[in-house]
């Protein structure tokens, strides 16, 4: 049968879900700076509207029914035409439980994103009450979701020189609850009965490396062979 995500992404519970964890980034993305952010939805329906951010520009791409990337650039989540350590800012919203290749789409936004980088992962909860209703829904719309735990995906980031901050869980504890906010931002759940609310949030930095690769002073040798060859910072200027 063929997929139908659109459903999916239309069903209230679901748009309000995302809505909530969108506003509840809020705080975070008030404190980066930048000139690019790129921003992944996990489908073209999924509400779009980012709180106010200081970055100059955010690339805005969605998956659609094929699995590709569909918005300001087209292509495969595994292959993203971006330049590596570009972004300062990466939000994955519902993606990686989404496409075939989860792995792969992780290790390009490690590359995508710049050392001392904010990386905000966003995904189902599946010790939820949640789950087994998305599992329904999710058969109906044909859509294949492969539901992680946040510490699951906290040790394949560690992977990629990915460090989480802080795990946030996000949203009422089943699709029936309507509504719900706790302390602080809207929807998030610091207690541990919030850690069965509806989704995570990983806060996550991309570590700097502690290695300072340094051009090496020449030789006596190269010297020798040309007296025009300047150690230090004159060579660097040459």
């Amino acid at each position: 049968m063929p997929s139908d995500s659109s459903v999916f992404y239309a069903i209230s519970p679901v748009r309000e879900l995302f809505a909530l964890e969108l506003a509840a980034l809020a705080p975070i993305l008030g404190g980066v700076y930048g000139n690019f952010g790129l921003f992944m939805r996990a489908h073209e329906g999924a509400p779009a509207a980012l709180p106010p951010h200081l970055l100059g520009t955010v690339i805005d791409l969605a998956l659609d029914g094929t699995g590709a990337c569909a918005g300001r650039l087209r292509c495969t989540p595994a292959e993203l035409p971006i330049a590596s350590e570009s972004c300062k800012l990466v939000i994955a919203q519902h993606v990686l439980e989404c496409v075939p290749d989860p792995a792969a789409c992780a290790a390009e936004f490690a590359r995508v994103l710049a050392p001392e980088g904010i990386a905000l992962v966003l995904g189902f909860n599946p010790v939820s009450l949640w789950r087994p209703w998305l599992v329904g829904k999710a058969r109906q719309s044909a859509l294949t979701l492969r539901p992680q735990s946040a510490l699951s995906w906290q040790l394949s980031l560690a992977n990629h020189g990915i460090e989480t901050l802080q795990t946030r869980f996000l949203g009422a504890m089943s699709p029936w609850q309507r509504g719900a906010q706790a302390n602080g931002a809207p929807g998030e759940r610091r207690s541990l009965l919030g850690r069965v609310g509806g989704s995570w949030l990983l806060l996550t930095r991309k570590r700097r490396s502690a290695l300072t690769l340094l051009r090496s002073r020449p030789a006596a040798r190269e010297l020798a062979i040309n007296p025009r060859l300047a150690p230090g910072a004159h060579r660097q200027c040459a």
